[in-house]
């Protein structure tokens, strides 16, 4: 039997799905047998989809086999605990092809009233968790257009560029945010987190310090003492 690919993407097709895993093409208009496969040209280099609705940065030599999580305020389950991997099971093929209908649902709601806020928050929020985030960028940034005073959609939208190695971008986004609420945890706690990945570890230690400072009972304070102590002990040596 013939081993069926998506022929937007290249990705291996589940049998019997109806969207594509990696991609989210509706399998009826976007298979290719492997004969044809063969055949097609111009079939696009599979893409690396987010690994999940989590920035996951590895402290390379400061933290060795320590991983630490962005948690998103909007969206936190992971994209493999939703979704599972392209080759997944049946029930997370299951779970992908609900949210793929639920986005295709939203989209319908939006073309009838595009400047709604909650949907379009609800669309950003669907394609960030599939590791869709140029579409949920796109999506967040006109939710600002219509309401820019909520820090927890800046703070996501920072997380969607952070995800494609923007953190440039992240950063103006989560900055903005913290102008709205300077005590934001989440907001505190990924900043830090940024400035950590661009190499600048004083500034995500004034970040996490402010945390623990302001919101010292919080999991993300919990999370950033443990850092600030590792740095700096790490700087101390060095």
């Amino acid at each position: 039997m013939n081993q069926s690919y998506c022929s937007s993407c290249g990705n291996k097709i589940i049998p019997n799905a109806k969207f594509c895993p990696n991609c989210g093409e509706k399998i009826e208009s976007a298979v290719v047998d492997t004969k044809k496969k063969k055949e097609a040209t111009g079939v696009k280099k599979k893409a690396t989809s987010g690994s999940n609705s989590y920035i996951i940065l590895s402290f390379s030599f400061i933290f060795a086999l320590l991983v630490i999580y962005l948690v998103l305020d909007s969206n936190e389950k992971t994209f493999q605990q939703k979704a599972g991997p392209a080759q997944g099971t049946t029930q997370q093929q299951e779970q992908l092809t609900q949210m793929m209908e639920s986005i295709l649902k939203i989209k319908s709601e939006l073309e009838a009233d595009p400047t709604n806020y909650s949907l379009l928050v609800q669309m950003a929020n669907a394609n960030f968790d599939i590791g869709r985030y140029r579409e949920a960028i796109s999506y967040y940034k006109k939710a600002t257009f219509v309401n820019s005073s909520e820090p927890s959609v800046l703070i996501d939208l920072g997380v969607a560029y952070f995800n494609l190695n923007k953190p440039d971008s992240a950063l103006i986004y989560m900055n903005h945010a913290l102008k709205i609420d300077p005590n934001n945890p989440q907001g505190l706690y990924n900043t830090g987190i940024v400035h950590f990945n661009q190499g600048d570890s004083l500034k995500a230690i004034a970040q996490w310090e402010r945390l623990v400072e302001t919101n010292s009972n919080s999991p993300q304070a919990e999370a950033a003492k443990k850092f600030i102590e590792k740095l700096k002990s790490e700087l101390t040596k060095s």
